[in-house]
């Protein structure tokens, strides 16, 4: 059975430096906040950086600040699962997604995946890796290849992509929160090249969004709305859409 946040901080806090200690107070007292705070938001509510939020997180086993962020959602979700009893409200909240995409955003960003020479996929947080993969792997069975990169800062690999990519190439960035430091460290060449940048992220008030070319969101659903621990299930069906979309324009 997964720890709760709680947990976590009660069995590493006798690793804790004072700064840790002060942000798991901080945690502690605003778990319901969380949903809508940025890391930077969180810093400066705590008064500390954001590097040591991120270096806190880290200590209690997660990847990054979308991981634990994630995590410390979906643990205030489970308190409201049981609103979400009739399949007809997931049904709506599915159609809405589909209906929130905007057509010439599909087509463009299909356009993109279509002519790309080169097409590298960052994705930060664990639940953002698996929807990469998906990705990857369902355009690999349409002929299209998609080089995941780690997400680590300082990565070499990273590093190379960063400083040799073009504007005949594409990226392709999942991050929940968008605020991520990885992210922001790679794209700094290519915003610079005008790489074209499509992003999967939760919202569209966040760095990620404000930098990408396409973004693709869950704006239609309030961040604390119940539906929040189907998040990452619902950028799967829209995974399997984009397949669909590419199969009728390009592989009639």
């Amino acid at each position: 059975m997964h720890k709760s946040i709680t947990e976590l901080i009660k069995l590493h806090e006798t690793t804790f430096s004072n700064v840790d200690r002060q942000i798991a107070q901080f945690i502690l007292s605003h778990q319901t906040d969380i949903a809508s705070m940025s890391i930077n938001a969180l810093a400066n509510q705590a008064f500390v950086s954001t590097s040591s939020v991120l270096r806190f997180t880290q200590k209690l086993g997660f990847l990054g600040y979308s991981d634990f962020k994630y995590s410390v959602n979906w643990q205030n979700a489970t308190t409201v699962m049981t609103q979400v009893t009739d399949p007809n409200q997931l049904g709506a909240a599915l159609a809405g997604l589909l209906n929130s995409l905007d057509d010439d955003d599909v087509h463009a960003t299909l356009t993109h995946i279509h002519a790309a020479h080169r097409i590298f996929v960052l994705a930060t947080g664990l639940n953002q890796q698996y929807q990469a993969r998906d990705l990857q792997q369902h355009f690999l069975q349409l002929g299209i290849n998609m080089i995941l990169l780690p997400a680590t800062t300082g990565s070499e690999l990273n590093n190379q992509v960063a400083e040799t990519v073009s504007n005949q190439d594409l990226l392709i960035i999942f991050s929940s929160s968008g605020e991520n430091v990885v992210v922001r460290d790679f794209l700094k060449i290519p915003l610079l090249v005008k790489v074209p940048i499509i992003a999967f992220t939760n919202n569209t008030e966040n760095w990620l969004a404000a930098h990408a070319n396409f973004v693709y969101t869950m704006d239609y659903l309030p961040m604390d709305s119940q539906f929040f621990p189907y998040f990452s299930g619902f950028f799967h069906i829209f995974i399997d859409y984009l397949d669909t979309r590419y199969r009728l324009v390009y592989k009639k």
